[in-house]
């Protein structure tokens, strides 16, 4: 190789060495997956989410890893719903000055479409805050995110609308979702340590004295906290969820109506 093509070999790697490299995608943590189901529809591919705990566990007892500290350090931003009690123990381990750390203002059971739309446009507003150049953008994509809300909520509850609905008794983090579908909840229960002989007999009487024809239990909490209960009173159970399973809220809100038409229906045959 003579000098003068080692001399523009050498430039051409200069050249291409200072060139500015595209940006990747943001990296955010979001504590559970009512949160990264809207950063990751909001946000596109602007964003790279980081789920901490996984969709069917109990998000407010879970037990972090190596790899979600790790997530959270090279993060720009973590959010959280502010009931997670694994929180703090996060907040410690990450290395100052570390991301931004935000627990949300929506509070309740975000799978009530209200809910669920009022996250979308605080979480919206959170990701033009981080992008401004594309603050538009991501107001638009809340917009339309509602919409969606809204026809999955019309396809939800056109799903028990028309029958006959039974009183209920439930696990108290799916009493608010039930009640919004329009069902009468007449008690509820915590979860399945809580859930003594004593309560067991409270329920029951409860169940006997208001016609209860359904169970209903929160897989987060416990499947089957409530199956003893459905079994003793030869009623329909049925496990709903609490968080997106598979990355969609639209998808967690039919499938938990659908569970309950269809347990409707086994407890009409019954």
């Amino acid at each position: 190789m003579t000098g003068r093509s080692l001399h523009c070999l050498l430039l051409a790697a200069a050249v291409l060495g200072c060139a500015p490299k595209k940006p990747g995608p943001v990296r955010i943590v979001a504590s559970t997956t009512l949160i990264s189901t809207i950063v990751e529809a909001i946000g596109g591919n602007r964003y790279a989410v980081t789920t901490i705990a996984p969709a069917g566990l109990c998000p407010g007892h879970f037990d972090l890893k190596p790899s979600d500290v790790t997530a959270a350090n090279y993060a720009k931003l973590v959010l959280n719903h502010g009931w997670e009690a694994w929180f703090p123990a996060l907040e410690k381990a990450i290395i100052p000055p570390g991301p931004r750390k935000v627990t949300l203002a929506t509070k309740g059971n975000w799978m009530i479409p209200e809910l669920q739309k009022q996250a979308a446009v605080e979480i919206a507003g959170l990701l033009a805050e981080l992008d401004t150049v594309h603050a538009d953008t991501y107001r638009l994509a809340a917009a339309r995110y509602q919409a969606d809300v809204d026809s999955a909520a019309a396809a939800a509850r056109a799903l028990v609308t028309g029958r006959e609905l039974p009183a209920i008794i439930a696990a108290e983090q799916q009493a608010p979702f039930l009640e919004w579908l329009g069902f009468r909840v007449v008690a509820t229960y915590g979860r399945a340590e809580d859930f003594t002989a004593q309560e067991l007999t409270r329920l029951a009487r409860v169940a006997q004295d208001s016609g209860v024809a359904l169970i209903v239990d929160n897989l987060q909490s416990g499947p089957d906290t409530g199956r003893p209960l459905a079994e003793g009173l030869k009623v329909s159970h049925v496990t709903l969820s609490n968080f997106p399973l598979h990355e969609s809220y639209r998808q967690a809100l039919l499938d938990n109506a659908a569970a309950l038409a269809q347990a409707i229906e086994a407890g009409t045959r019954d």
